[in-house]
């Protein structure tokens, strides 16, 4: 008799269950129980009874209840991109997976106008700002682009301060999964001829349709994390292609982020370089008059300078170039073979081209080889007759960022010089070297020097 009792009880809570199920799920959004449908017990029993909920059934769910349903996500990346976005103070209105949501509903809302109205309006911006950036590239329907009014008013050029506050005003189209744009990376080394460099970018820009990002802050070669997060999360929400150019040490962007950035950049003899730097600071340029303001240290000649042991001439600040290959580690910045080696793995495994200044025409030539959707064009820029044109500024600009009053080291104080800057100029060397061999083999002639 009890065992009856049992029966009769389990059977009874067995088909409140099942009402229960079937009432909330054609009332609600049926959520409540989706995480569980395919798991044990009355549930399951009751899904296969009255059908799994996912499909639309007209004789107990509406339309409306189904729009509202969202597909699954990966939440990993759904939170990794929740925080990539708050460093750069963005409000989640919408998320990564909306155009997925999109797809889901597109079936569902036939019934509801002003829903599809809304879709298509949305689909259709998306489509324009993709028209706008991606110049050159067939369309499904086998046509290029045609909107060559909305393409020549496309602004290429961006100016950023590094602060959240501007992050708007540069193209974020939000392509964080793009993993086929091309995201490149010149961080300059100081006083190699990238003032002069960075016009021709700027022509190439333009006519190439590719987004430059210039910083527009100076001497901060080394970056907080803080700065480093900022930077690397907002430039890998920029639509690519884009060329971002900065005076910054190398960032390792794979701890960040598993989206491909390299770099390039431009080097040159190292003695001539702190030469015209060393009296850039006192006289400037045809660009920058240093004359114009007070210069707060010893207006002395190079060979005083060292020949003294003068701070600004010491060992400490002849290792210059390294950091910018070798990274933010303190280590980085001081003397030794461990810089030097991190500087060449760095230069092997993330830098497309490292050229020479003393080369600028063949590294321009190897540029436009390894990066043509980038730098196509750029040999026949550097020949235009039209040099002193305001069509190509590239000869009045570097003829203008000549260092003033740069006076030659004597052999004494050069002897000094390759002495302490001995790694520099192992560097500078494997550079070169690297730099002949690929010009061998893109098949582009030797340089006169």
């Amino acid at each position: 008799m009890a065992s009856k009792k049992i029966f009769f009880a389990l059977f009874f809570v067995t088909f409140v269950l099942i009402i229960c199920y079937v009432y909330l799920d054609s009332k609600t959004t049926g959520t409540i129980f989706r995480g569980h449908t395919e798991a044990r017990g009355v549930v399951a029993l009751g899904k296969r009874i009255f059908g799994s909920g996912n499909e639309p059934n007209n004789n107990n769910i509406d339309s409306s209840s189904l729009v509202s349903r969202k597909p699954k996500v990966d939440w990993k990346e759904y939170w990794r991109h929740l925080d990539e976005r708050k460093i750069m103070g963005f409000q989640e209105k919408n998320n990564i997976f909306e155009k997925d949501e999109e797809v889901a509903t597109q079936d569902v809302t036939v019934n509801n106008p002003v829903k599809n109205n809304a879709l298509k309006v949305k689909e259709e911006l998306v489509q324009q700002n993709k028209k706008a950036t991606l110049t050159g590239i067939t369309f499904p329907d086998g046509n290029k682009p045609t909107e060559k009014k909305a393409l020549s008013k496309k602004k290429w050029l961006y100016d950023w301060n590094e602060t959240k506050d501007m992050v708007d005003s540069l193209p974020l189209y939000g392509n964080w999964q793009n993993e086929l744009g091309q995201r490149i990376i010149f961080n300059r080394v100081g006083k190699c001829g990238s003032r002069s460099v960075l016009d021709v970018f700027k022509h190439l820009a333009k006519q190439n349709h590719y987004n430059m990002i210039n910083s527009i802050v100076y001497n901060q070669t080394r970056i907080s994390e803080e700065k480093k997060n900022l930077i690397v999360s907002v430039l890998l929400k920029v639509d690519p292609p884009f060329l971002f150019q900065r005076h910054m040490y190398y960032v390792d962007f794979s701890k960040f982020s598993s989206s491909s950035v390299k770099y390039i950049n431009i080097i040159r003899d190292p003695i001539e370089r702190f030469t015209s730097q060393y009296y850039f600071k006192r006289f400037g340029d045809g660009k920058n008059d240093q004359s114009q303001r007070q210069f707060k240290g010893f207006l002395q000649t190079i060979n005083e300078c060292v020949l003294k042991n003068r701070p600004e001439c010491g060992t400490k600040k002849l290792q210059y170039i390294i950091p910018f290959f070798c990274g933010h580690s303190p280590q980085c910045r001081l003397p030794g073979r461990t810089p030097l080696e991190m500087a060449k793995l760095n230069v092997e495994r993330d830098f497309i081209v490292v050229g020479v200044l003393e080369e600028l025409d063949d590294t321009f030539a190897v540029l436009e080889k390894m990066l043509p959707r980038f730098f196509t064009g750029a040999v026949e820029y550097l020949r235009s007759p039209d040099t002193s044109s305001a069509g190509n500024t590239f000869a009045r600009n570097r003829s203008a960022t000549v260092t003033k009053h740069k006076e030659v080291p004597s052999d004494e104080v050069r002897t000094i010089l390759l002495k302490q800057m001995s790694l520099e100029y192992e560097f500078y060397y494997y550079i070169k070297d690297r730099f002949q061999k690929l010009k061998i083999q893109l098949g582009i002639g030797d340089s006169k020097q």
